[in-house]
């Protein structure tokens, strides 16, 4: 580990927290770690810490990896202490929740990112490039699934857990904010939280974005995070100049270049180029949560806010599945403007 590297205390050893330990070890970095089960935080092999004042008191940085509902007092008692942190998505389970942390990392001058992880996927910042460069002209339609059949999770539902991925990932990819909402939200499973999510976006320019996710519907791949579940990730881009669909669990690419054209008697018809498939490559989940931590890293030693912070990164998709919850009670469209 490099004398210049920060040091990091990893708050968490679960599925996700192991996960975060392989990649700092890809990345040389041996942290201090930390674990309500002190057996599960002995088990990783690093010095561990008796409690989370002491370890503060020995490193520069956090990251917290714990269950939802622990984020928000953790990740306070964080930036009081005066430490950067990396909080795992999704950062807050409400906006004000994540308005309010946002407001004390600024006051306290700390560099705080949220763990967002598709945007660090190659496959994903290939599309933002496409999008920002003009390959597909004006875009009308994003669709994203995060579903398939999984453990149905006891700290928050489909919202918190799958949805707030592509809630991020789709308003980053088109480079623009929605304007307003409409979701429905079931809990098939009656254990009081949604196990199924769909949510329509709409945005100012009339493009349309769809979400579907859940822990109830078929899934087509072994996921690679969650052992003995089955998971559809992937995401269609549509434009007037090209599409895409990304399939995040199969590492594929598939490009068609084109448009309709006008043709006799009033039909338009497709001019598409046959399915190219870029060779961008592929990623493991240890690789991108390593690029994640480079980033915030990087984001440490310079000091220069990380584009995925607490306002661009948290408060902005927790302010559209806020949205979601309202829509789904109310049975209405919900304007981001109604949303703190």
């Amino acid at each position: 580990m490099d004398a210049n590297t920060p040091r990091l205390l990893l708050i968490g050893c679960g599925a996700f927290g192991r996960l975060h330990l392989a990649a700092l070890r890809g990345l040389g970095i041996a942290p201090m770690v930390l674990d309500p089960d002190r057996a599960a935080a002995e088990a990783t092999g690093c010095a561990v810490a008796p409690s989370l004042a002491a370890g503060l008191d020995v490193c520069d940085a956090a990251i917290i990896a714990t269950p939802v509902p622990t984020h928000v007092p953790i990740a306070t008692a964080v930036l009081r202490s005066g430490r950067d942190l990396f909080l795992e998505k999704p950062a807050t389970e409400t906006a004000a929740e994540a308005a309010a942390l946002a407001a004390l990392a600024e006051r306290e001058g700390r560099i705080a990112q949220v763990g967002l992880y598709f945007r660090f996927h190659p496959k994903a910042q290939a599309l933002r490039c496409m999008v920002a460069a003009g390959d597909f002209g004006a875009l009308h339609y994003l669709a994203a699934r995060f579903s398939g059949v999984k453990r149905a999770r006891g700290d928050s539902g489909a919202l918190l857990n799958d949805a707030v991925h592509f809630a991020d990932l789709l308003p980053w990819i088109a480079g623009e904010a929605p304007a307003r909402v409409f979701a429905t939200l079931a809990d098939s499973l009656g254990r009081g939280r949604e196990d199924l999510a769909v949510i329509q976006m709409m945005f100012p320019s009339g493009l349309t974005a769809l979400i579907e996710a859940g822990c109830v519907l078929p899934g087509r791949w072994p996921d690679a995070v969650v052992p003995g579940a089955e998971t559809r990730k992937d995401v269609v881009v549509a434009g007037r100049a090209a599409l895409v669909e990304v399939d995040f669990a199969a590492e594929t690419f598939a490009l068609r270049r084109g448009a309709h054209e006008p043709a006799a008697n009033g039909a338009w018809l497709p001019r598409h180029t046959a399915r190219e498939e870029p060779p961008i490559p592929a990623a493991d989940p240890v690789q991108v949560v390593a690029a994640e931590l480079a980033a915030f890293l990087e984001a440490v030693r310079t000091r220069r806010i990380p584009d995925a912070n607490l306002r661009d990164g948290a408060l902005a998709p927790a302010r559209i599945l806020d949205a979601a919850r309202l829509s789904a009670a109310e049975g209405r469209v919900v304007s981001l403007t109604e949303i703190a």
